[in-house]
């Protein structure tokens, strides 16, 4: 349970930045396996955030959020 509750983001945003690197071939980060410190910052943070926020809220439904990076 505490891998995907909201109180650790983390796991939701690097879901969705795979997710989005797997529909247009580049994540918000470009680093899609480091999340770290020595990886890249995000290109749009905020935007990585919302979709985190919505997978989540979504009950982490992988239609709805493809929905979302598409529409």
């Amino acid at each position: 349970d505490w891998l995907t509750s909201p109180h650790h983001p983390l796991t939701a945003r690097v879901f969705v930045n795979r997710v989005w690197c797997w529909l247009t071939g580049e994540g918000l980060l470009r680093t899609t396996d480091n999340f770290g410190v020595t990886g890249d910052p995000p290109s749009h943070p905020a935007l990585l955030d919302w979709l985190a926020v919505h997978l989540c809220g979504e009950d982490w439904c992988v239609k709805a959020l493809v929905f979302r990076v598409i529409a």
